[in-house]
């Protein structure tokens, strides 16, 4: 689970900064409602031990498509914050108003 989100992809434990890219898209006419929880939420998570980052981004020219931005000191900071009630208490609202689950990957610096 990253951020919320089902990642099927298992992969090795990584040692430093994680960071995560998190592609939502919401139903026409919902958008708002994902702005919101997203406000909601933000004191929150940035106020977790290991928050780095947490920034959403509204693709440019579409209504409905987001970018969440992530960066935690750790992997085990990104758990925790999986696990905190606000974010399983989000997990449960946003079906409501997205079109299809969320996709995550994780970046690297290169």
């Amino acid at each position: 689970m990253i951020c919320g989100v089902s990642n099927s992809n298992k992969k090795e434990k990584v040692v430093g900064k994680v960071s995560i890219l998190v592609f939502i898209e919401v139903k026409e006419g919902r958008a708002q409602e994902q702005i919101d929880l997203y406000n909601q939420i933000k004191p929150l998570v940035l106020a977790e031990p290991g928050c780095i980052k947490y920034e959403l981004k509204q693709i440019k020219g579409s209504d409905t498509k987001f970018v969440l931005v992530e960066q935690w000191e750790s992997q085990a900071a990104l758990e925790l914050h999986n696990a905190t009630p606000h974010m399983i208490d989000a997990d449960s609202k946003s079906p409501a108003f997205r079109a299809k689950s969320a996709e995550a990957v994780e970046i690297i610096d290169v």
